[in-house]
């Protein structure tokens, strides 16, 4: 099996991609969708900035850790979720809701 370091710093001129490679399939909408729902609703939940037994295991009291993480940045995380949520929910529904002819006419075509 020959390596393929050398095309890392030597890297095959570019070419332009053709529409069966750049298409947008059904396993990756439904990565990108299941990632934007998921982490977007941890964030939203509030979880990543909760005052926990760790933290108070390491000595931090509830006004310190209060001050790590002030109101604007707890409030900017859940303005973050709640669009990743709305992301999810667009780019779920995308295939058989907004452009559901644009995928109809490629399964014609074929």
């Amino acid at each position: 099996m020959v390596s393929n370091i050398l095309s890392v710093f030597n890297p095959p001129p570019s070419r332009d991609l053709t529409e069966e490679e750049t298409k947008d399939c059904l396993p990756c909408q439904l990565m990108s969708s299941a990632f934007a729902l998921g982490f977007g609703s941890y964030l939203l939940s509030g979880r990543a900035f909760r005052y926990n037994e760790k933290d108070k295991a390491k000595g931090i009291t509830l006004e310190e850790f209060n001050r790590y993480n002030p109101a604007w940045w707890r409030n900017s995380l859940r303005t973050v979720g709640g669009a990743l949520v709305l992301l999810g929910v667009v780019r779920g529904t995308e295939g058989w809701l907004w452009n559901s002819d644009k995928y109809t006419k490629e399964k014609n075509s074929r």
